[in-house]
């Protein structure tokens, strides 16, 4: 069943096919399906309508929305290991922005990577041998912004083509 809501007074006005109107049982419906620990997300795969459709009814419901609990622990565990931040967000499912955020307030700061002396000889050798940039970030895996950086910093970047 798929529908778009507007609020009035206590119904929902639902405009679909059939442009029934959505009951206090609808409301209900969707209150018990969210008390029993289903998702906002699963729930309207599940109707056939938004999330944010289903988020407003809630609120309008008077439903207290459940936040969703970050282990701060594991992302901390995950970041001494030597992952990444973007790793550990997408292995725990949460934003980037969060897992730095909870690094950051246990002190577990952000892992520079340096490339070694051999790397970046690496880097100007086969820039001056004519290779492109972009098969040099390949070759050595980096990415080309760091070739760049390296190139800049040796003073042997030209911009163009080479």
């Amino acid at each position: 069943m798929k529908f778009n809501n507007t609020k009035i007074g206590k119904k929902f006005i639902l405009k679909n096919v059939d442009s029934s109107i959505m009951t206090e049982a609808s409301v209900d419906e969707l209150k018990r399906l969210y008390n029993q620990g289903k998702s906002m997300k699963s729930i309207a795969r599940e109707l056939g309508i938004s999330y944010t459709k289903v988020r407003n009814i809630l609120l309008n419901a008077g439903v207290n929305i459940r936040k969703k609990r970050i282990n701060e622990q594991e992302v901390v565990e995950l970041a001494k290991q030597g992952h990444s931040a973007r790793y550990i967000s997408k292995m725990l499912k949460i934003s980037e922005s969060s897992a730095l955020r909870i690094l950051k307030k246990h002190n577990v700061g952000r892992k520079i990577k340096k490339l070694s002396d051999e790397d970046i000889n690496k880097i100007k050798e086969m820039y001056l041998k004519g290779e492109s940039i972009y098969r040099i970030a390949k070759t050595l895996g980096k990415s080309t912004n760091l070739v760049v950086y390296h190139l800049k910093r040796l003073g042997v970047y030209k911009r163009g083509y080479t």
